[in-house]
């Protein structure tokens, strides 16, 4: 057992998921996990999503006098969030990795399946596998946002695309990205463990040849791109939203999610602000996904 850690759990209804994860994420250096209720159908079957029910943010802190500081400020920033049902356990460094492994079954989007690289599958005629480990790092494709953006991408991606990922996580969308045929991603990741998880899922996938993971935002040096996806939140697309514009070739598109429907005309607003036209918008149990086209 190499380090304890608590694992801090707030209960929180689907409508404050995104609020909620954002001041969880100000707190956590490894991110954010989102789970939402599911019921399993066996073991390699997958799960049904019990809509309407609260959903389960994880985060993970040392416990340590730092640990300590940021559990009492996240009690206290969500405060305003009486919905909100705040739980700690603590977990061993070790545990952790393998501890989820139980709840994950294959999930497929479009041509895409998800598998989990301990699971046995049989592809289907013409379905792209991406053979995944999560790790730490958020991304597995049961996320309503992350089947969004499968899907989408099954129907955008051309062979010889060059694809941007932002907000890369587990690597899940620049795997399949590759899988359906782009010929290059760069795939953007602030958070160094899940930028790492990225780089080591792409290899087991045979697909770090053709993905740079970047441990920042794009910017300035980036190759204009024929497809953009960011699945990631309302606050950071709106704020990415000039960047992700000029990150695109004149005929470039962009896929737009990680927000919920409510948020959808703010997002669409900031995108319209910088030139992008929708193009079409695909919603899931309230979590939205936007297409737009540059020019």
């Amino acid at each position: 057992m190499t380090g304890l850690w608590y694992e801090i759990t707030a209960e929180t209804p689907p409508s404050l998921v995104e609020g909620v994860s954002d001041i969880l994420r100000g707190a956590a250096p490894g991110g954010v996990s989102v789970e939402e209720p599911v019921d399993l159908l066996g073991p390699e079957e997958g799960f049904a999503v019990r809509a309407g029910e609260p959903v389960a943010l994880r985060v993970y802190l040392p416990a340590s006098e730092l640990g300590a500081v940021l559990t009492q400020r996240l009690r206290e920033e969500l405060g305003d969030f009486p919905e909100v049902e705040l739980t700690a356990r603590p977990l061993y460094e070790q545990d952790w990795s393998v501890s989820w492994r139980e709840f994950f079954g294959p999930v497929e989007a479009g041509r895409v399946a998800i598998v989990p690289s301990w699971v046995e599958y049989e592809a289907a005629a013409e379905q792209v596998i991406v053979r995944l480990d999560p790790g730490q790092a958020f991304g597995t494709g049961h996320h309503e946002t992350t089947r969004l953006c499968l899907a989408a991408l099954d129907e955008a991606v051309q062979p010889g695309m060059h694809v941007l990922d932002v907000g890369a996580g587990s690597g899940i969308l620049s795997i399949a990205a590759v899988k359906l045929g782009a010929s290059r991603v760069d795939a953007f990741e602030i958070d160094p463990i899940a930028a790492d998880v990225a780089r080591s899922n792409c290899a087991a996938n045979g697909a770090e040849a053709r993905v740079t993971v970047h441990g920042a935002f794009p910017g300035e040096g980036v190759p204009a791109a024929d497809l953009a996806v960011a699945n990631v939140s309302a606050r950071a697309d709106i704020e990415l939203a000039p960047v992700l514009a000029a990150s695109l070739k004149p005929s470039g598109r962009l896929l737009a999610s990680g927000f919920l429907a409510s948020d959808r005309d703010d997002v669409l607003a900031a995108f319209a602000e910088h030139g992008l036209a929708p193009e079409g918008e695909r919603e899931e149990h309230e979590w939205m996904l936007l297409e737009l086209a540059a020019g």
